[in-house]
């Protein structure tokens, strides 16, 4: 008897074929759950159930049955009987104490001066892995506010916070996240050759400030500088970014030099700095 015990506890217990058929569709129900929170946050109003049906092309009983999960963990609120918008947990996931929001919090000062001294749009962008995120700005006179995005998605050879992101890595990785293909052409003012690219990113390396003259969008550029870790890694940027007026008669020096100099006070008087080298392992 002690011997067939033993030969059951070893034996794995079948997946049954409802069991494994449940998988793909776990995954399913979360790109589901997903979409339908990305419309609601996008939403300007609340929405009702054929809004949400139609603007997420799925049937009106299925997002029913993901709104009342929704709504019980908070993700989801009614503003009426029929309208649903987006609760505090979808809104606002991260803790008041989150790294991010602590350096939100601690370069909104220095945002605020960059962009009463020159006009353009200030930026506060964070580098999660190869993602770039806006996490603050100051929007610019002639602001280009449409431009931004919480990601950026503008190619890393066409924009300031792409290159600074590009000069912290090795040549390998710097190749994995170009790829193989020519680099794109966006207008005729984008550095496509790889050789001036890195003779461009070895610049950075050495400076640690970047610039897009009208590489990513004609009659917009843009100088940016990084926010190190105390390792010396990059935890992000801080960027200038507008239309050309603001970047005219030579003041792109003194944008460089007053960006240095604000990244250095970030980086030497805020715990953030050091919260976000943590958050970031770098």
């Amino acid at each position: 008897m002690v011997a067939m015990d033993k030969k059951k506890r070893s034996t794995p217990a079948k997946t049954s074929p409802k069991q494994a058929a449940a998988k793909p569709e776990d995954s399913g129900a979360l790109a589901r759950g997903l979409k339908l929170l990305a419309v609601l946050n996008e939403a300007s109003r609340p929405l009702n159930l054929i809004d949400i049906s139609e603007l997420t092309g799925l049937a009106s009983s299925t997002c029913h049955r993901i709104l009342q999960s929704l709504l019980a963990t908070g993700h989801v609120y009614r503003s009426d009987a029929t309208r649903y918008a987006a609760g505090v947990s979808a809104l606002s996931p991260l803790a008041l104490e989150h790294p991010l929001n602590m350096i939100r919090r601690d370069a909104a000062g220095i945002l605020q001066a960059l962009h009463a001294e020159h006009g353009a749009s200030a930026l506060l962008i964070a580098f999660l892995g190869v993602q770039r995120m806006v996490v603050d700005y100051v929007p610019g006179r002639g602001s280009v506010a449409p431009y931004f995005d919480t990601q950026i998605e503008a190619p890393y050879h066409a924009s300031v916070s792409g290159k600074l992101l590009l000069s912290g890595l090795d040549e390998a990785a710097r190749d994995t996240l170009l790829g193989d293909a020519p680099l794109a052409s966006r207008t005729a003012h984008t550095h496509v050759n790889r050789a001036a690219l890195r003779k461009e990113l070895a610049h950075i390396v050495e400076s640690g400030w970047a610039a897009n003259r009208n590489e990513n969008l004609l009659g917009v550029s843009a100088v940016g500088v990084r926010l190190l870790a105390p390792s010396g890694r990059a935890i992000g940027a801080l960027v200038l970014s507008g239309v050309d007026e603001h970047f005219a008669d030579g003041r792109l020096d003194l944008m460089v030099e007053h960006l240095l100099r604000a990244a250095n006070v970030l980086t030497r008087t805020s715990m953030s700095v050091r919260a976000m080298a943590r958050f970031l392992n770098v």
